[in-house]
């Protein structure tokens, strides 16, 4: 079973229009926000964006300041509310921060590692050690990569990887799909040769890895 939940997550045509309307009382949509709250800022209009994601139930602090975190956030958010994830808050994401019912609350960290151990019998801890490097247990953590590909949930899952397993970025942020998702590609050569760093530092080496030079 899913640790979020997704209702309604899509933002009704004609709820709210375009951009600010006479006794629009949405801070997002005021003359003092920017159209576009990126990456980088630091002001109230940020601060607003994380208060609207805590109150959906995303573990985010409200300090104002577009860090990393509130990157992986709004592009969880995006993603679960069925908008383009590009990480920017536009005037789509806006109106959902305001409309859309998504709530962003995840499993436990200790529900995490239960789940995990259940799934991987034969390898309990290794399996729990690798979610932890990967994404300190966090199922809605997700890491943007240099070429523009992203990796998704618990075990990281990339977007090759999605494609090959017929898997979406939304079905990737569920913890039980991303921990079958894993399930799967570990039981193709019963090893974690999908996360060679962190197999490594969990000592569980992947018979195909090449030894680093010292």
């Amino acid at each position: 079973v899913s640790a979020w939940a997704l209702y309604g997550a899509r933002t009704p045509s004609g709820s709210g229009g375009g951009g600010r309307g006479p006794g629009d009382d949405r801070p997002l949509f005021s003359a003092n926000c920017p159209p576009v709250i990126a990456m980088g800022e630091h002001d109230e209009c940020v601060r607003e964006v994380q208060r609207l994601l805590h109150a959906k139930g995303a573990d985010i602090g409200v300090d104002g300041s577009f860090g990393p975190q509130t990157l992986r956030r709004i592009t969880a958010f995006q993603v679960l509310a069925g908008i383009q994830p590009n990480g920017v808050v536009e005037e789509p994401t806006k109106k959902a921060l305001y409309a859309s019912r998504v709530r962003m609350s995840v499993w436990s960290q200790e529900k995490v590692r239960q789940r995990v151990r259940e799934v991987f019998p034969e390898v309990p801890d290794k399996a729990v050690a690798i979610a932890d490097c990967q994404s300190f247990l966090d199922p809605l953590h997700i890491l943007p990569n240099t070429n523009g590909t992203r990796n998704w949930g618990l075990f990281q899952i990339s977007d090759a990887r999605l494609r090959e397993l017929g898997g979406t970025p939304r079905q990737a942020l569920d913890p039980e799909w991303n921990i079958q998702a894993a399930r799967r590609l570990w039981s193709r050569d019963r090893d974690f040769g999908d996360w060679p760093h962190c197999a490594r530092a969990a000592g569980a080496t992947p018979l195909t890895a090449t030894p680093t030079p010292r």
